[in-house]
């Protein structure tokens, strides 16, 4: 199970999805370095996380298909960055 974090805004507060997007971005980029599994199955176990951490799985289901529609217009989140150097420091 990956960690995502709690809500730290009510339900009708419109910080909250932001909060969300956030909070599930930090748990994607963990997943996208640690494991080899298929991006629906770590959109899975986004879903599940998010909703054990205490978030509404229908706001989960809109973020995270949200985002995926923001990866495929901008890859550079589907690849694992872990060890990546960037060539400017070299």
């Amino acid at each position: 199970m990956t960690y995502v974090a709690s809500p730290s805004h009510s339900a009708d507060d419109p910080a909250r999805i932001e909060d969300l997007k956030q909070c599930l971005e930090t748990a994607r980029r963990h997943l996208n370095e640690t494991s080899s599994a298929s991006d629906e199955d770590k959109a899975a176990e986004l879903l599940t996380s998010a909703v054990d951490a205490g978030w509404e799985e229908a706001e989960v289901r809109s973020a995270v298909s949200s985002a995926a529609s923001e990866r495929k217009d901008n890859d550079v989140f589907l690849t694992p960055t872990l060890g990546i150097v960037p060539s400017s420091s070299m």
